[in-house]
């Protein structure tokens, strides 16, 4: 059961008669990305509860378990990437309006979650959670994007013999690696710089 989280910049722009509180869901899911991003799987419910300013009953009622809840914060880690390809102008497709813009909305979300994504790489999660997160959360999402290149393909801007699924991870791996090398060392170049050769190589490489 995901939520939509209200941001503060959303919030500032409402009249303050028209400001309403989080509701439990979406307290109980920033709260849970505060704790897994500290402690991976080993936040307990009860500390996540308590954070959210819940009891840990309204927890199990609305997501069920820890499990579920931990695919909420991952669905709410990725919504501004599913968004950004919801927004790809499919009747107008164009690679190098498009392919620009979701590389910077990825590289974004992966720095603003980057504690969240080291966290859980660095915790195991038991099979039948991964397998879960994968089916619900990830692979919605790699097909979305593959739904865009396969669009491309239709309209011969993508090679048509290209396998698109490994053509989006190689995508998105860049990007992903990317905030995590800065989180180690500088590179001695700019974001700018990367995004931009990340796009450049991406682009040739898919293009007929």
């Amino acid at each position: 059961m995901a939520a939509v989280l209200i941001f503060q910049g959303t919030m500032a722009s409402l009249p303050p008669t028209m400001e309403r509180r989080p509701t439990s869901s979406e307290r109980l899911i920033q709260a849970a990305l505060e704790m897994f991003s500290r402690r991976g799987m080993a936040a307990t419910t009860r500390e996540i509860a308590e954070a959210a300013g819940v009891n840990e009953v309204t927890l199990f009622r609305l997501f069920e378990s820890k499990d579920q809840l931990l695919s909420a914060v991952v669905e709410e880690v990725v919504r501004a990437e599913s968004e950004a390809l919801d927004r790809v102008d499919l009747d107008h497709f164009d690679l190098l309006r498009e392919i620009p813009e979701l590389a910077r909305v990825f590289h974004e979300t992966h720095e603003k979650y980057q504690a969240f994504m080291r966290t859980m790489l660095a915790h195991r999660m038991h099979p039948k959670l991964t397998e879960q997160i994968m089916r619900r959360v990830i692979q919605p999402l790699r097909e979305k994007f593959v739904s865009c290149l396969r669009e491309g393909q239709r309209r011969g801007a993508v090679r048509g013999n290209l396998d698109l699924s490994p053509a989006v991870d190689a995508f998105t791996g860049m990007i992903f690696a990317s905030a995590l090398r800065r989180s180690v060392y500088a590179p001695g170049y700019t974001k700018e710089a990367y995004l931009q050769t990340c796009v450049e190589i991406f682009i040739r490489g898919i293009q007929p």
